[in-house]
């Protein structure tokens, strides 16, 4: 079977750790070829609009907050996001410092500490990223790192049951089970995956603290939506959530092997768990553990699905062709 995974989905993308993110500090960069700018007014909320003024099309990052706004660095100009539907007209009068101007804005939350984007579309965004999670009842603790890899083969890699016990040293106990996450309007949300794993022998020191909290059996939840993933995972008496988000950095014909992606990670365990920043930490830190031998096997892959038979990754091949493509300006 052949599958199309789009290189830039319509979908939420994480773009920045939100805490990274200061007032009236402003980050730039680009989805499926538009350009945009994502920033905290000074009364410290997220906004995010087009990357390119209105009036003359000089890129916003070089301009400065100013209140609500972005003051164009070129004139001066307060360029204000407003209208999510269409991209703003250009500007033919004459402008002068310290006048407005409105242009497209970009659907932007703040999530599990994430700062996440939705490019713009004619139909409304779907609903939040992981929406089934309540993130207040959580401790979270962040991290983002960019690998030379092709986004689509991290996101594989995490349904990939054959790899469990090659890379992980993990066996599957029974029959992964794959469900559908109800659609958002008419398009697909998400789908996950539940199955159980065994630890084996010989996976390293994160292996051998997981045997013995867990006893050797792990329970799993992995959910996809766009390019994140979401792992939910029991051991033993413990509970952990590590969200994983992915950003393409690359042009959508850039031959796989040579593509790169920031990668963030979300991790969180229940505030209400004993020793809860304790846990935190030691989730951190076998969360990383786990996520390195998965970045070392998938950089400077050239992905290849056709012919494949490993069910998890038949089941994510087939959700992500049927997402659809950001479309780029006419």
């Amino acid at each position: 079977m052949t599958y199309n995974w789009k290189h830039y989905p319509q979908t939420w993308y994480a773009v920045a750790i939100a805490r990274a993110l200061k007032p009236k500090q402003i980050l730039s960069g680009q989805l499926g070829g538009l350009h945009y700018v994502v920033y905290r007014s000074e009364s410290g909320s997220l906004k995010a609009a087009d990357a390119f003024c209105p009036h003359m099309g000089a890129h916003l990052k070089g301009g400065s907050v100013v209140q609500e706004a972005i003051a164009c660095g070129l004139h001066g100009c307060h360029i204000i996001p407003q209208n999510q539907n269409a991209a703003a007209p250009p500007v033919t009068q004459a402008v002068r410092q310290g006048c407005c101007l409105a242009t497209r804005a970009w659907h932007v939350i703040e999530r599990f500490g994430l700062v996440w984007l939705y490019p713009p579309a004619p139909q409304a965004p779907a609903i939040p990223p992981f929406n089934m999670v309540n993130e207040h009842d959580h401790l979270w603790t962040h991290t983002d790192r960019l690998i030379a890899a092709d986004w689509r083969a991290m996101i594989c890699n995490g349904f990939d049951i054959s790899h469990m016990q090659t890379v992980h040293q993990r066996q599957i106990v029974g029959e992964p089970q794959f469900f559908r996450l109800p659609d958002s309007g008419n398009r697909p949300q998400g789908f996950y995956m539940d199955y159980q794993s065994r630890v084996l022998q010989h996976g390293g020191w994160s292996s051998a603290v997981i045997q013995k909290l867990s006893g050797g059996t792990l329970t799993l939840r992995h959910t996809c939506i766009g390019t994140a993933v979401m792992v939910q995972s029991t051991v033993g008496a413990f509970q952990t959530i590590g969200i994983f988000a992915t950003l393409p950095q690359d042009a959508p014909d850039t031959p796989p092997e040579q593509r790169r992606t920031r990668a963030f990670a979300a991790i969180a365990v229940p505030k209400a768990a004993p020793y809860a920043r304790a846990q935190l930490l030691a989730a951190r830190l076998l969360y990383i553990a786990f996520l390195r031998k998965d970045f070392g096997v998938v950089e400077n892959m050239r992905m290849r699905l056709d012919g494949v038979a490993d069910i998890g990754v038949q089941q994510v091949s087939a959700f992500q062709s049927e997402l659809a493509e950001i479309q780029p300006e006419p």
